[in-house]
């Protein structure tokens, strides 16, 4: 598990969940874009819940390791949605985006065989 460290807040989440969400963020940073990204964490009482987290250029973020005793939390659509959305921008690194550039980000459709 990872709790994603934000200047609004901290949130305890999947690794792979965390790792993808740095990963896309840091891909939006070097495009010096932003984009909100829709993440499941455990809340203060153990619960699942939701939060939109704001990434990219000039938004701070952390990912800390925890220990804890949580089973881990994935979501395998949340985790795949990221990577894509990763990917594509890798693609375009150093090229400026056109509203349809990120409508594709947004409406991404994934299958396996595109992310392996």
């Amino acid at each position: 598990m990872k709790t994603i460290v934000t200047t609004y807040g901290s949130f305890l989440t999947g690794t792979e969940i965390a790792d993808a969400v740095t990963g896309y963020g840091l891909a939006l940073a070097r495009a010096q874009s932003v984009d909100v990204v829709d993440i499941p964490f455990l809340t203060a009482d153990g619960e699942v819940g939701r939060v939109d987290l704001r990434i990219g250029w000039l938004s701070d973020m952390a990912a800390v390791s925890t220990d804890g005793l949580q089973d881990e939390l994935v979501e395998v659509d949340t985790i795949l949605t990221l990577l894509s959305k990763t990917n594509y921008l890798e693609g375009r690194r150093g090229l400026a985006f056109a509203d349809d550039d990120m409508e594709h980000l947004r409406s991404s459709d994934l299958n396996w065989d595109d992310i392996i």
